[in-house]
């Protein structure tokens, strides 16, 4: 049987020790985390051809909530760093909340979890195991602090568990 506290005396949750994502799937770029491969949850890869900062950005389709404004974006690969390129359609105005489809099937991309802010904190996944826990994650809601920047999904959770669990 595991131990109930940890050494500062909080409690012990098993699933923390868990989320530990591992290194063959990301790359690095000096001190920069680079998202090698990203993948729907149908499986569908979501790289693109087109680059930024010389690496294959990540390919998705956005919706508004209304479903009237259509987007095609490719965001940056390298986490907490902000370069979004529009393909086609309408850029998003800070405070709209968007709908994130994969740009192949048109799935709208799964929730991991709900942000602070109250609109969906999304995941895609970093192999076809479509592991949560082995994600990449971006609030919905335009101009909030974890939106528009790739983090990793296991930074979310635990910045949840800590916030309400902990």
């Amino acid at each position: 049987m595991g131990h109930m506290f940890d050494p500062d005396g909080k409690l012990h949750i098993p699933i923390l020790d868990k989320l530990k994502l591992s290194d063959s799937k990301l790359d690095s770029d000096g001190d920069r985390i680079v998202v090698k491969e990203a993948y729907c949850s149908k499986g569908h890869s979501l790289m693109s051809k087109i680059r930024i900062n010389g690496r294959k950005g990540v390919k998705l389709f956005l919706t508004d909530t209304e479903n009237k404004k259509d987007t095609e974006i490719v965001v940056t690969p390298i986490l907490e760093e902000h370069q979004i390129i529009t393909l086609t359609g309408e850029v998003f105005k800070d405070g709209e909340i968007i709908k994130a489809y994969c740009s192949t099937c048109h799935t709208e991309l799964e929730v991991l979890i709900n942000c602070e802010c109250g609109a969906h904190i999304y995941v895609f996944y970093l192999d076809d195991h479509l592991d949560r826990n082995f994600g990449i994650s971006f609030c919905s809601r335009i101009g909030c602090t974890k939106s528009s920047k790739l983090r990793l999904s296991e930074d979310a959770l635990m910045d949840y568990l800590r916030d309400h669990i902990l």
